[in-house]
């Protein structure tokens, strides 16, 4: 049976003779440069789905895990209060690591170098943190013997936690780390691909409404999650200033989010909104303010509600 370059009636296709231009037979090009052209180009060096992109980054991440781990057991075991700051590296480290690795298993069209989310949410992201470890550094330094002895406040640091607490104010927030990261984590693998990091503005045609898991108990367990852990890494470090500061910023971002998404035009179908008017799916709202949230546009936000 001969076969053609468009392939026979049965059996595979089989393409016909590679043409490459002049120029490359000439020594212009070379010709692993031609494959760049191609669609696949966004899984190369500097491509959104870059693969040393996305292995650089978790690799890095694995190793300031990893050291950050062993710094906070080595100075937890000699009783050295500066273990609190290695801790929170390594939980952030961690958290960035989990949303990668999330999407990717649960979401894998979504996935890309941006979903490890280590610039994506903003400056505003990144200082909060930054303010965060600064506080616990400074506090610690002032209550320290390398303090110098010249050196008088003009004001009293204040103290949110009272005395004696510190034990108890450390396991309550790693128990909301723990809580928050595995509702988070779990709210995105309930969702699967319909979960983005990315508000969207239309629906496409294979997204649903999520009405299962933790999503029948919580409308937004994205946002409780990412809440919750916010002020459990806080009160892991004992942060009198950043830690109110948490909880009004976050309350903020997170309502805004919700309320902006009621201005898009976005309904999802399989009667979604009837379904919220009935009541056969009730949940709790996170933030009283958002109690004035009609039921028609409740579909839409369930939809936006996985961002950060």
């Amino acid at each position: 049976m001969s076969s053609s370059g468009n392939g026979s009636a049965i059996g595979p296709s089989i393409p016909g003779p590679i043409e490459i231009p002049e120029s490359v037979q000439n020594g212009g090009l070379h010709l692993q440069q031609l494959q760049f052209r191609t669609q696949d180009s966004v899984y190369l060096p500097g491509g959104k789905r870059s693969l040393s992109g996305i292995s650089i980054r978790a690799f890095s991440l694995g190793i300031v895990l990893g050291i950050a781990s062993f710094a906070t057991a080595l100075l937890a075991y000699y009783e050295i209060a500066l273990w609190r700051a290695p801790f929170f590296i390594a939980t952030l480290a961690l958290f960035h690591y989990l949303e990668f690795d999330s999407t990717a298993r649960f979401n894998p069209p979504d996935a890309k170098v941006s979903s490890f989310l280590l610039s994506a949410n903003g400056s505003a992201y990144n200082i909060a943190h930054t303010a965060a470890l600064t506080e616990l550094l400074v506090r610690s330094w002032l209550y320290s013997d390398f303090k110098p002895s010249w050196l008088r406040l003009p004001f009293e640091i204040p103290t949110l936690f009272p005395p004696g607490s510190s034990a108890i104010l450390v396991t309550i927030g790693i128990a909301l780390i723990i809580t928050g990261q595995y509702v988070r984590t779990a709210a995105m693998a309930e969702a699967g691909e319909n979960f983005n990091h990315i508000v969207q503005s239309t629906k496409k045609d294979d997204h649903v409404l999520v009405t299962s898991g933790v999503y029948a108990f919580c409308r937004h367990p994205s946002y409780f999650g990412f809440f919750w852990w916010g002020l459990g890494t806080q009160l892991v470090l004992g942060n009198a200033i950043c830690f109110p500061a948490y909880a009004v910023v976050l309350w903020k971002f997170f309502a805004n989010r919700i309320q902006s998404a009621s201005s898009v035009k976005l309904r999802i179908t399989c009667r979604a909104d009837g379904v919220y008017r009935r009541g056969a799916i009730p949940r709790p709202i996170l933030w009283p303010r958002l109690r004035s949230i009609s039921a028609a546009n409740i579909s839409a936000h369930s939809f936006h509600s996985m961002i950060i």
